[in-house]
């Protein structure tokens, strides 16, 4: 929590786990203890956040987040994308990404990490960004770009 965002914080705060966007747990500044937000009065809490508390909040649009598709034997089995947030407790991805995660939609199991700094969150861009152009050396071309999408 910083000034920058405390009004945003203070509102997921309000919304609690349930509703989304909102925030799951608060951690104090100077403890190790976490308080859950399902329970007790979530209005106090949040007018209590102070500066340098910690807010484990939902995932929202335009954070940045790794996809990976096991098992990592290349550089392409994890890459970083900015999340839009949709209904239903499912990933969804790009069909022009497929190739390097070699995807075939007949269950593939995917993993989600959500960097937590802003260094993190700005070397997963430039090191892992989807949009880079990157060559696979075993196909020689780009493993995304243009795509045909037939429905």
């Amino acid at each position: 929590v910083n000034k920058a965002n405390i009004a945003f914080m203070r509102k997921l705060v309000r919304n609690g786990p349930e509703v989304h966007p909102g925030a799951n747990f608060i951690q104090q500044r100077h403890t190790q203890m976490k308080r859950f937000l399902k329970y007790g009065n979530r209005e106090r809490m949040a007018q209590e956040l102070k500066y340098g508390d910690i807010v484990e909040r939902h995932l929202i649009d335009g954070d940045i987040v790794l996809f990976n598709r096991q098992p990592s034997l290349h550089k392409l089995s994890i890459m970083a994308h900015i999340a839009k947030v949709k209904p239903h407790r499912t990933f969804r991805f790009n069909e022009c990404v497929c190739t390097p995660y070699n995807a075939d939609f007949d269950g593939d199991e995917m993993n989600l990490h959500l960097p937590q700094t802003e260094e993190a969150k700005a070397e997963a861009l430039v090191l892992m960004g989807v949009s880079k152009p990157l060559v696979l050396t075993s196909l020689a071309n780009r493993p995304t770009g243009r795509c045909r999408i037939h429905v």
